[in-house]
């Protein structure tokens, strides 16, 4: 099969300010579709203003985070190897690597929950549950992980690899019409009116909703057999190198480990807070959640350029490559710049908003204004990443990745907690966006050196 004319003319030809836009705008859409339906599982607990089932949500984030790391061992590196064989028309390549991808997140969903209902216990002391949030937490966690890790890591896997041959608006409409009945099932789920189920209905919310957005991926692939390199096909399997294993894990395992340390960040940050009481791992957890928000419009732009990145350092346009990073760069960092100047000065009502309690406003204030202050150097951050990950630099994202954690942020919750006990916690965040910044600023700009005129 041949790349159609449209896609060609897409990733070669199409003004680069329209093209990353094409790309991007339906992934910051679905990014933002993904956050309400985050946002909602708070929104809804809160409403019952039960600090105790909203900490059930918070503690298990730690866990859902983990999905991220398979995520992209399998999307992140499959995708980035699909768009770079589109970029060579290598086309049998790019379906080999598909399926590869398709059943690695199978196996890996599956594992997933088997190994956390084995070691349930210690991972619930481990995510810092007490007497007093064990049931809700237990909840939660049931349906968000032990039955939801394989619709959840199916799903995302699948929408990366639709992603790589340019297909955007069907990735984003897999991914929002999971979120969006996750959004309409919720109050029914959690609310007294309802079922009343609490942190635990949120948790079953957000599984039947990942099973509908993965069924969405398997019909389109079925609709589409024949015009898509998108490939579910177990025969491909045998005809995988090792080189293409090599290839697709160079970025993805660098990209999997980035996301194991985010989870022990995001661990050991809550654990820090939890002495502090329900309310504050509550008000901890409502910032993180909106912090999300710049956060995933900055990975959706970095994620929608990676085709149009991969595909044209591939085929040898490395102009159209440089114009394409510099003008997302441009684009994301004002769109940072406005929401740093909205969560400062809002805030207190942001918070409010999910629970009416003056004193996780209070808490909960302090921490989103300062996370707020890092958004421009976070955007930065994540484009650089996103441009080693389509270029197959496996090796520059790892080193972004031990930086961020093991180097910077991990020691410097300690550090700052001892200092500033509570509020010290999300300067560690601060410092670190700050330095990662320059960091791949100095590394982008290598890379365009080396990159040539041409």
């Amino acid at each position: 099969m041949n790349q159609t004319p449209t896609k060609e003319y897409l990733f070669e030809e199409m003004p680069v300010p329209r093209a990353v836009l094409q790309l991007s705008t339906p992934i910051v859409i679905s990014s933002l579709v993904t956050i309400l339906y985050n946002l909602a599982d708070t929104f809804f607990v809160g409403m019952l203003n039960d600090p105790v089932q909203n900490a059930a949500v918070t503690l298990v984030y730690p866990v859902t985070l983990a999905f991220n790391a398979v995520n992209n061992l399998f999307g992140v590196g499959v995708s980035s190897a699909m768009s770079r064989h589109l970029g060579r028309r290598a086309y049998d390549q790019v379906r080999t690597c598909s399926a590869f991808g398709f059943y690695g997140a199978l196996a890996s969903g599956v594992l997933f929950s088997l190994l956390c209902r084995v070691f349930q216990s210690p991972l619930l002391r481990l995510l810092g549950t007490d007497a007093q949030t064990l049931d809700a937490t237990l909840g939660y966690l049931r349906w968000t992980v032990l039955f939801g890790a394989l619709p959840a890591i199916l799903n995302v896997v699948q929408s990366y690899m639709v992603r790589s041959e340019g297909s955007t608006l069907h990735a984003s409409i897999g991914t929002m019409s999971g979120c969006l009945l996750n959004i309409v099932l919720d109050p029914f789920f959690i609310l007294p009116w309802g079922l009343g189920l609490g942190a635990a209905g949120a948790g079953l919310a957000t599984c039947l909703s990942n099973c509908i957005a993965c069924l969405y991926f398997l019909v389109l692939a079925r609709i589409k057999k024949g015009n898509t390199f998108v490939s579910m096909n177990p025969c491909l399997l045998a005809r995988l190198t090792g080189s293409q294993v090599r290839d697709i894990l160079g970025v993805g395992i660098p990209a999997s480990i980035q996301n194991l340390l985010n989870v022990t960040g995001t661990t050991l940050l809550n654990n820090f807070t939890a002495p502090y009481g329900a309310a504050a791992i509550a008000a901890m957890g409502i910032s993180q959640k909106l912090y999300m928000i710049p956060m995933q419009m900055s990975l959706g732009f970095s994620q929608g350029i990676m085709p149009l990145v991969s595909y044209n350092y591939a085929s040898g346009n490395r102009r159209r490559m440089k114009a394409a990073i510099l003008f997302a760069l441009r684009i994301i960092v004002v769109s940072m710049l406005v929401l740093t100047v909205v969560y400062f000065a809002g805030a207190p009502a942001m918070i409010r908003a999910f629970m009416d309690s003056d004193e996780i406003v209070a808490y909960g204030t302090r921490f989103l204004r300062v996370m707020s202050l890092g958004f421009v150097f976070l955007c930065t951050d994540f484009l650089a990443v996103g441009v080693f990950q389509a270029l197959g630099m496996g090796r520059n994202a790892l080193l972004f990745a031990i930086c961020r954690k093991l180097v910077l942020e991990i020691p410097l919750l300690v550090l700052l907690n001892r200092v500033y006990p509570l509020y010290g916690l999300p300067f560690a965040q601060l410092i670190t966006e700050v330095f990662l910044c320059c960091l791949g600023l100095w590394m982008l700009r290598r890379i365009f050196r080396a990159a040539g005129p041409h």
